[in-house]
């Protein structure tokens, strides 16, 4: 029972295969978060002694549960993850590798690493291979990796742990970092932890707003009756306090219900709407590198063409995103796959189609020829002619001399003109 717990949640029982199966099942501790926390995460990861970065990871759970960041996560990744790909063997377009490259399991292992640009840090466990190709790879859980000392402990906190970057884990793990923001650790903290204070701040004028609507927004329901009996009273006060399931009530003659609307704070939720608003344009900044990337609209705020602020910035995304992946999947995914028996020719490498560039140079060249092509037509109207050398050195394009055409009645008159002016 045990054994096919570990294989359904957590990929290949063999700890050789999958260093996670040595976790001892636990619980994600979620708490609430709040701006102290997050203060306290950074400083466990940067402690000078046992270094750990379970309240990070801790943090980041909750924080990718917000509907923005969760948007701005798909947006960036999907940029990548849609992209295509070309596998060269020196440096020419290869076909053989099909079924490695365009399976379901390398596309996942690339959306694991993409992970590692937020949480700072991922390793994946390749797995156990069924019919040439790796059956399930999993992630295994952060809070249990010290990236500090690169080994995977059995229990959060635990000091001691196997060695991911050594044999017999090494080749059957693919493991992604990024660079320390200030030398403090060996990798960095991921994007998330700038983002979760805004994050925060998000989540608690969700709360804040709530209770202003509750607050502002309903009418206070007012009865005034003659009732003296406590049961009587109690009847009438809950008639009150339920009219909002049910909105009716008998009354007596003398019994009055008065609904009075606040007219004063109608529009105090802009206060929380113009403060979440800043903080998401806050948190698209940080992750796609510009505060409209995701809500921009064509025709507003320059938007309307690929040379908008919005666009550059996340076409520059895509680019870093992309080189990220080629260097991993060239320096670790390739070389362990040649390690464990997976036919790769020598000098394969893994690249990004850079169609977009492509077609952005395609129509700039074509945009120029247009206009040289118009300065050679304005030319031959006044009386002139481009060179032809010229032209196909500015365009590329090879020109022909066009032969005259032969018209009887224009001969007839030019030699006729010729006679008369011997």
């Amino acid at each position: 029972m045990a054994d096919n717990f570990i294989t359904r949640f957590f990929g290949s029982k063999e700890p050789t295969k999958n260093i996670g199966a040595q976790i001892v099942p636990q619980a994600l501790n979620r708490t609430k978060q709040d701006v102290g926390k997050w203060r306290d995460a950074i400083f466990e990861a940067e402690q000078s002694y046992n270094p750990f970065r379970v309240k990070m990871q801790n943090l980041y759970a909750d924080t990718v549960l917000n509907g923005h960041v969760s948007a701005c996560l798909d947006f960036r990744k999907n940029l990548t993850l849609l992209r295509e790909y070309e596998i060269l063997v020196n440096n020419q377009k290869f076909e053989g590798l099909e079924n490695i490259f365009n399976s379901k399991w390398f596309a996942q292992l690339i959306n694991y690493i993409l992970d590692a640009k937020f949480y700072g840090y991922s390793l994946i466990s390749l797995g156990d291979i069924v019919n040439g190709i790796f059956d399930e790879i999993t992630l295994i859980k952060r809070e249990n990796i010290s990236p500090d000392r690169l080994n995977v402990s059995s229990f959060v906190y635990g000091i001691t742990g196997a060695n991911f970057t050594e044999e017999p884990y090494k080749k059957w793990h693919i493991y992604a970092d990024t660079p320390s923001e200030n030398g403090h650790s060996r990798c960095g903290y991921g994007l998330l932890y700038k983002v979760a204070m805004y994050e925060i701040m998000c989540r608690n004028l969700l709360g804040y707003n709530s209770d202003s609507a509750e607050l502002f927004g309903m009418p206070i329901r007012v009865g005034k009756t003659h009732k003296t009996d406590e049961i009587e009273r109690q009847e009438f006060a809950d008639a009150l306090a339920y009219m909002g399931s049910a909105g009716w009530m008998i009354t007596d003659m003398n019994e009055e219900i008065e609904f009075i609307t606040n007219s004063q704070g109608g529009s105090g939720y802009m206060i929380y709407e113009n403060l979440e608003t800043r903080c998401e344009k806050k948190i698209s900044k940080i992750l796609l590198g510009h505060a409209d990337a995701l809500d921009s609209i064509a025709g507003k705020l320059g938007n309307d063409s690929g040379d908008s602020p919005a666009q550059k910035s996340i076409d520059n995304v895509q680019t870093v995103d992309g080189l990220y992946i080629e260097n991993i999947v060239n320096n670790q995914v390739i070389p362990k796959l040649k390690s464990i028996g997976f036919y790769i020719p020598e000098s394969t490498k893994f690249k990004y189609s850079n169609s977009s560039e492509e077609m952005e140079n395609t129509n700039h060249e074509i945009e120029m020829n247009t206009k040289i092509a118009t300065i050679a037509q304005t030319m031959k109207n006044a009386g002139l002619q481009m060179d032809a050398k010229y032209f196909e050195d500015q365009t590329g394009i090879p020109t022909t001399q066009i032969a005259p055409s032969f018209n009887p009645l224009s001969n007839r008159i030019t030699n006729k003109l010729n006679e008369i002016y011997k």
